[in-house]
């Protein structure tokens, strides 16, 4: 399978590592038997008829457990309530923008739109709070760069180059982790699943250092949690586990193994095709760890958590309703 590039243009860099197509009632109580009849006195009277038994109340019904919407959303509780009204519009290519949070001024998100490769035709992003709803894509136009996405809109947090968000406890060193709960909510199951998909792009890195290149760097590496497979596209490498269960995750998942810019990527797709998800990303990264995917490893540092949509053609429409992480 042939490798990923990354772009490294006019200051936005984003990896990917996706690839074009191959393509009860109790019982009654006893009745009670008639006395004997005396001996030449007056005759016995009968005996009193045995009442019976109170009939046995069947249990109390079970309520089944919640049930798992397929193609919909997985809900769950998570510990990640930041909020936002911020409004704003990016109409450049490589347009970027750093979103407040409303119930924490200590804490910003950064939405960028890193749109590299072709056919461009001005896309938009109008963001609304912790979201962004995409504009003018080419519906119909493929980009003609093979098994490269022409761009990837997203949402991070993290400190990209020059652009830092604030309070994301970011990088942090896998070994401390104790959660991230995360949400990542979008309008994907209406608009069909064939040149896009909407997924997670964390980066691991070797050290605490600042990422100021296009790619974690040496020893560092890519772990993507998918929330589909598109129809017309895969992730990079080829499947390494299927019908896997993550620990504290709805579902199943295939995870796929590749590389991209010389650094290994694991990839989780979910079985079921999600819109949204809400999930604590540690489990997928400890689920890595213990099944030794890639070379992930509790000495590498979390540093920075994507979360958009990866467009090969079209996607008018899409829209991440909101996605938010905590790190712990």
């Amino acid at each position: 399978m042939r490798l990923l590039p990354l772009f490294v243009i006019l200051g936005t860099f984003v990896s990917s590592c996706a690839k074009a197509p191959v393509t009860e009632n109790g019982t009654g109580g006893a009745v009670g038997s008639g006395g004997a009849t005396g001996k030449g006195g007056a005759t016995g009277t009968g005996g009193v008829t045995g009442t019976g038994g109170k009939i046995g109340t069947g249990g109390a019904t079970s309520t089944g457990g919640t049930t798992s919407t397929g193609g919909s959303t997985v809900a769950g509780s998570v510990d990640c309530t930041d909020t936002s009204t911020y409004s704003n519009l990016v109409t450049s290519q490589y347009g970027a923008t750093a979103i407040t949070v409303d119930n924490n001024s200590n804490k910003t998100y950064f939405m960028q739109a890193n749109w590299w490769g072709t056919p461009y035709n001005s896309q938009q992003e109008q963001i609304t709070g912790l979201g962004f709803s995409m504009t003018n894509p080419p519906p119909n136009n493929v980009t003609s760069v093979k098994d490269t996405p022409m761009g990837f809109p997203s949402i991070f947090i993290g400190t990209y180059g020059t652009k830092a968000t604030k309070g994301s406890n970011l990088p942090k060193q896998i070994s401390s982790l104790t959660s991230v709960p995360t949400i990542f909510s979008t309008n994907a199951d209406s608009h069909g699943t064939s040149n896009f998909n909407a997924t997670y792009d964390v980066w691991l890195t070797q050290s605490s250092a600042v990422v100021t290149g296009g790619n974690p760097g040496s020893g560092g590496a890519y772990l993507m949690v998918w929330l589909f497979k598109p129809s017309d596209r895969q992730p990079n490498g080829s499947p390494l586990a299927s019908g896997r269960f993550v620990d504290g995750v709805s579902g199943t998942w295939t995870v796929w193994n590749g590389t991209s810019n010389s650094l290994p990527c694991i990839s989780y797709v979910s079985d079921t095709p999600l819109s949204s998800l809400q999930f604590d990303l540690n489990n997928f990264i400890q689920d890595a760890i213990t099944n030794k995917y890639g070379s992930i490893n509790t000495n590498q540092y979390l540093s920075i958590i994507f979360a958009g949509f990866e467009v090969w053609g079209g996607g008018d429409g899409l829209k991440v309703n909101k996605f938010c992480a905590n790190v712990k």
